[in-house]
């Protein structure tokens, strides 16, 4: 709307322009005739005619003056009147002047709407007062010019300026950027809200102690991973150990089966230090790195330390990242394993639709007991369970951009898993 006005006010400036010129050239070019005709002497007329373009032109342009500078002598009062410039008055030395009159109904209707503003919100201070004065959380509120005209006690304490109403934003020591409020002494264990209260254009500004909220979130955090570190370790450490207790149970140890065993040892070592040392640095899962890898020789190998048979059907190929998914294979096989009272089998199934690969676990257990909670952490039906192997396992799916589906089939529990191929396939 601002670009419509100001185009049409340089279209009609310049139509004003135009017939002013137009008008000294019909002057000049008449003169020019009559003079001609009347003296028939060139030098003559070309004399006079440059008297009376200098007469014309200076005419001209007090015609424009008179003309222009009140209308923008008006255009820039209202602009400061509409910025909030209440001290601004425009005065005309001709009091009849149409423009005159419309600068005073202009003035009357600012006037109007300041006193309109002023009656709806003057009683914000005095409402805040009311609410605020007696809350333990620091308050702070500043008008549209961003100038104090409320605090509490509690604010007044906090901080080591003292505060005196219409004191700016940075004097108190604020700096608002967007929505976010910023304060040197409202750093650590504090969260600064910044509230704009409607048109009255008032800011408010409350502080909230959260140093209780973030230890409590640290000691929790700091718990999860004990316990996804724990967790993890049994999952490993115990084929290890089993391994090493059927080396010691021979008398002479069989040289290939005890290559066999060290070996897988090493492998499992080595897997599960690199994923503490990604997980304790982080404090969280590592940032996957995919890669093709040969899953069905992942999931075979796994399946050979923990005593389950794998029936292995579709694409052998992966892509995702090894570490990540070896640590989801151990917690499929073993919960599938500890829910069979039987011979585990696993009926597995990896096959590639559009753009994502697919990926089927079915065991020939009983099912999942609750399926809506079973993806929640720490929930289990276990009696000796802690509720983190799928939770685990929908954590590093959803790392990889992808989803787990829990199903009960006939056969057993099946778990979907899908997730997008790589951009070379």
């Amino acid at each position: 709307m601002n670009d419509a006005m100001k185009l049409n006010k340089v279209s009609h400036k310049h139509k004003f322009i135009t017939t002013l010129s137009a008008v000294i050239l019909c002057i000049l070019s008449l003169s020019t005739i009559l003079i001609q005709q009347s003296f028939n002497d060139p030098l003559l007329t070309l004399t006079l005619n440059i008297i009376i373009s200098y007469l014309s032109i200076y005419a001209a342009y007090h015609i424009y003056r008179s003309w222009h500078e009140p209308i923008a002598q008006l255009q820039a009062f209202v602009h400061a009147k509409q910025h909030g410039q209440s001290n601004v008055s425009l005065e005309f030395q001709d009091a009849s002047n149409p423009l005159a009159q419309l600068s005073r109904q202009i003035e009357q209707a600012f006037q109007h709407n300041a006193r309109s503003a002023h009656t709806t919100f003057s009683h914000i201070p005095t409402v805040l007062d009311s609410l605020f004065q007696h809350w333990p959380q620091p308050v702070a509120l500043f008008d549209k010019n961003n100038r104090l005209t409320f605090f509490n006690h509690p604010m007044h304490q906090h901080l080591s300026v003292p505060l005196l109403r219409d004191m700016t934003l940075a004097e108190c020591g604020f700096n608002i950027t967007n929505i976010h409020c910023q304060h040197l002494e409202f750093k650590k264990d504090w969260q600064l809200n910044c509230y704009q209260l409607g048109e009255s254009e008032h800011t408010l500004i409350i502080a909230n102690f959260i140093g209780a909220q973030l230890q409590d979130a640290k000691r929790a955090s700091q718990a999860d991973i004990i316990r996804v570190l724990s967790h993890e370790l049994n999952n490993s450490l115990t084929p290890m150990a089993s391994m090493a207790d059927t080396l010691l149970s021979f008398e002479a140890l069989p040289e290939q089966q005890t290559k066999q065993a060290l070996s897988r040892i090493k492998s499992r070592s080595e897997s599960l230090l690199s994923f503490i040392n990604a997980y304790g640095s982080l404090s969280r899962l590592p940032t996957p790195a995919p890669r093709h890898f040969d899953m069905h020789k992942l999931i075979m190998a796994n399946a050979n330390e923990q005593g389950v048979i794998i029936r292995y059907g579709g694409e052998k190929s992966c892509y995702a990242d090894p570490l990540l998914f070896e640590q989801l294979i151990i917690n499929l096989l073993k919960n599938a394993r500890e829910a069979s009272n039987e011979q585990t089998l696993v009926m597995l199934q990896s096959q590639c639709s559009g753009k994502s690969h697919v990926i089927e676990f079915i065991d020939n257990g009983p099912g999942f007991a609750n399926l809506e909670n079973a993806l929640n952490p720490l929930y289990t039906t276990k009696a000796n369970g802690h509720g983190l192997g799928l939770a685990l396992c929908n954590d590093i799916v959803q790392l990889h951009g992808g989803k787990i589906t829990l199903y009960n089939v006939e056969a057993g529990a099946c778990i979907k898993i899908t997730i997008p191929l790589s951009r070379d396939n």
